[in-house]
């Protein structure tokens, strides 16, 4: 029994990693340094969410703790 090579396609590549999908086989691989997840496609969907709602908390949360840190008055 032969089983075709999985034929990957690039979804996204930065410097932090790359996400490729085999549509034959329904896998996403994500690839960042020293590290290789693989998810089914729903699961991959799933994942972005949540890293998508933690980003834009992180990123609510950084620029209320800007806002609430005093600025620095240098006096000569």
């Amino acid at each position: 029994m032969t089983k075709k090579p999985c034929t990957h396609e690039y979804l996204a590549n930065s410097d932090t990693g790359k996400v490729l999908i085999c549509r034959d086989c329904g896998v996403v691989h994500l690839h960042m340094p020293n590290m290789s997840l693989r998810f089914d496609v729903e699961q991959f969907a799933e994942f972005a969410a949540m890293m998508t709602t933690a980003s834009k908390r992180l990123g609510h949360e950084s620029a209320e703790t800007t806002r609430k840190r005093p600025t620095l008055t240098l006096v000569h």
